[in-house]
This record gives structure tokens, C-alpha cells and sequence, in this order.
């Protein structure tokens, strides 16, 4: 009864991938109206777990039981019985946030699951210091925290999907993160190096 109370439904499950709470999915290209359940909630999407979430096109509305409210999302990608969404009002504002820089670039880069076991070779075609976009085939194979390789970096970075699909991608790069999870004193050179990229671009 006052499950309806937050300004965003989904807001207090952020922090808690492993909380399950089921939901009603409402997409508004198709009308297809389905029960799901949220898990792995961050600032900027969740994922949607359901027997029917291919039935999922990409406008779709998010209500938690007992809520009055839909939050609005985009569907990034579809595997199996998951979707992937972004919440559309996080993605007007990380569009916002790119005006701290994001350039046209095209660097090589080569992009593997934390074990090194699944690779892929792609482009990143726009860069800031924080973020890039990457285009490469095969992208939904890979889990949600990859490490991307550059040339021009000493050592792989750590980085996790904003959103994704088969062939582009949004990663956040997480320059605090390393494989030994201890803080590199490289990590500053490297961000200097990917701001340098899109300057030169």
C-alpha cells in the first residue's frame, strides 16, 4: 500500500543484485503485457527474467507490485529467458554527462571476458574519459564486466556494459578496478591516455 511511495519503484533494490522481486512489463510498441522478475538493479537499468521476454520489443514500462507507477526503460538486449534495459531517465542523463567530452575516434580494441576465455575484437568509435562506445560482433556472449585492451595501454582496463547489442555497445570504464582488485597507480596515466585519444580525434 505504500510500496508506491518511492519517486523511483526501483530505486531500493540498487546495491542488491542478488534481490528478486517480480514485476509486470508493459511494452508499449507491442501491447505484450508480461510478468517478469528485476534483479541485478543499478543506477541505470536491471535485468528482466521471464519464459516470455522475447515478446519484448524496446519501450517498456517496469511496475513492482502493489505500485501505481511505471518506471520507463529501453530493452539493450535480449539473451534466452533475459532482457537487458537501461532506464530511459538514466539515459537522458548520462547523454548529458557525455558533453564532459566524447569524440568520433576509431581505436582497435579487443574486449574478453575477466578469465580471458571469450574474445572479441571491435572498434571504439566514440571515447571520454569515463566511457566509450565500441562497435564488434558477438557482444551479448560476453558477461557484464569485460576487460577491453588498447595499444597504447600498458595493461587492460576493467569495464562494464551500460547497455549493449549485437553489434554496439556502451562500457564504463571502471579505472578504480584491476584484476589483483588493488588500486594501480597506472590507472591515472591510462585516463589521461583515453582523454588524450579523443582530443587527438
Amino acid at each position: 500500500m505504500c510500496a508506491a511511495k518511492t519517486s523511483h519503484d526501483l530505486a531500493h533494490l540498487q546495491g542488491n543484485p542478488d534481490v528478486r522481486e517480480k514485476v509486470l512489463v508493459v511494452d508499449f510498441d507491442t501491447l505484450a503485457i508480461i510478468d517478469a522478475v528485476v534483479t541485478n538493479v543499478s543506477e541505470w537499468g536491471c535485468c528482466l527474467t521471464s519464459e516470455h521476454v522475447s515478446e519484448l520489443y524496446k519501450n517498456v514500462g517496469i511496475r513492482l507490485e502493489g505500485s501505481r507507477k511505471l518506471s520507463k526503460a529501453h530493452v539493450t538486449s535480449v539473451k534466452g529467458k533475459d532482457a537487458a534495459v537501461v532506464f530511459t531517465t538514466h539515459e537522458s542523463s548520462v547523454t548529458d554527462k557525455r558533453r564532459e567530452k566524447r569524440n568520433d575516434v576509431k581505436i582497435p580494441v579487443t574486449i574478453a571476458d575477466l578469465e580471458g576465455i571469450t574474445e572479441i575484437t571491435g572498434i571504439i568509435v566514440d571515447a571520454a574519459k569515463n566511457g566509450c562506445k565500441v562497435k564488434a560482433e558477438g557482444l551479448t556472449a560476453l558477461p557484464e564486466e569485460v576487460l577491453i585492451s588498447m595499444k597504447k595501454f600498458d595493461k587492460p582496463v576493467v569495464a562494464e556494459f551500460a547497455w549493449r547489442n549485437d553489434k554496439s555497445a556502451g562500457l564504463r570504464l571502471l579505472w578504480n578496478r584491476t584484476l589483483e582488485e588493488s588500486g594501480s597507480d597506472e590507472s591515472g596515466e591510462d585516463q589521461d591516455l583515453m582523454a588524450q585519444e579523443t582530443e587527438d580525434a
